[in-house]
């Protein structure tokens, strides 16, 4: 457990790897393991070279009939605090 003035920090990187609409093609289970396995093992491996401060990969994955998918950007309206030039000193806020 870290201290309480240290915050744990994750690298999160989403990928979503799409099919066609309409493609005629019956994508059995297996090679969907088979494409998991294959993309951890790349990422593991790439891991320690690119990001060498991290300790863990968690995996998640998911499998999905994507039948309706909505969302939308929103922006918020400016602030000091969210707005730069920002100052160089970290900020109690």
């Amino acid at each position: 457990m870290p201290a309480s003035s240290e915050s744990p920090r994750v690298l999160r990187l989403t990928f979503d790897l799409h099919v066609p609409a309409g493609l005629r093609r019956n994508i059995h289970w297996s090679k969907v393991e088979s494409a998991i396995a294959n993309f951890t093992t790349v990422i593991q491996g790439t891991a320690a070279r690119v990001f060498p401060w991290a300790t863990k990969l968690q995996v998640t994955s998911e499998w999905i009939y994507l039948w309706h998918h909505g969302g939308e950007q929103v922006d918020l309206a400016s602030t000091e605090l969210n707005t730069g030039p920002y100052k160089d000193e970290p900020d109690e806020s």
